[in-house]
């Protein structure tokens, strides 16, 4: 009995420290929207993802996305990205190594192809039918200098995302809710947070390997010359083995 108290008790303080953790994130995000002259968007992603175990302790996701912005009417960029994953304390922790091609439309009305390297680590925790997890993030994407003059290239971002999951008993569904910044680096000029980017999401399981995830998201400018609120709607397909 001590031992099951201990437990429960071990999980609500986790969770405590994941609450207050999330409110410092929406504290820290506030001057988002203190800002005027703010501009907004609409646009759409489609997506879809496979993963799969390579071994008992390395798992491969593979993901294309495509995107759309100006009130969905134009092409923003098209990604191809590769993950590997590495779990360990029993599933709670997360490393994982990522590389990516992205085909963009840029700024200057050019088509632009960018690398980008990533590099994460991510903890969780599960309590009863809630799952929280913080995803800590040091993500650089290489521009192409030949369609455009960049100040800093490549961009280093560092990202900070916290979820809260919830799965209804009984039932197909899964929410997620989460809240992520993220920091520039490497600009010795704007060495900020420049964006907050806040998503929920209906996840429906099709089967056993399959899902189907309904997405709103708003990606939110902060501490820039000309900021713009980006709404996005999105469709993803999941393939899990």
């Amino acid at each position: 009995m001590e031992n099951g108290n201990r437990k429960t008790e071990n999980g609500e303080r986790r969770t405590g420290l994941f609450t207050i953790f999330f409110v410092l994130l929406l504290v820290v995000a506030g001057p988002a929207f203190a800002q005027s002259k703010r501009s907004s968007d609409f646009g759409t992603i489609l997506s879809a993802k496979f993963d799969a175990d390579l071994t008992r302790k390395l798992v491969l996701e593979v993901e294309e996305e495509l995107r759309l912005d100006h009130n969905c009417a134009q092409f923003d960029r098209w990604l191809n990205s590769v993950t590997l994953e590495y779990p360990f304390l029993h599933n709670r922790m997360h490393v994982g190594l990522s590389g990516g091609v992205i085909r963009r439309y840029n700024d200057r009305n050019f088509y632009e192809n960018r690398f980008r390297l990533g590099l994460d680590v991510t903890y969780a925790e599960t309590w009863r039918r809630y799952k929280f997890s913080y995803r800590t993030r040091l993500m650089t994407t290489f521009r192409d200098e030949q369609v455009g003059d960049y100040r800093v290239n490549p961009r280093m971002y560092w990202r900070n995302r916290f979820q809260v999951a919830y799965q209804m008993p009984n039932s197909r569904f899964k929410y997620e809710l989460s809240t992520e910044l993220h920091w520039l680096l490497n600009d010795p000029k704007a060495s900020v947070i420049d964006n907050i980017r806040t998503v929920f999401t209906v996840d429906y399981r099709l089967s056993r390997r399959q899902h189907l995830a309904l997405s709103a998201r708003m990606d939110n400018d902060i501490q820039v010359s000309e900021p713009v609120d980006r709404f996005y709607l999105g469709v993803t397909y999941h393939l899990k083995y």
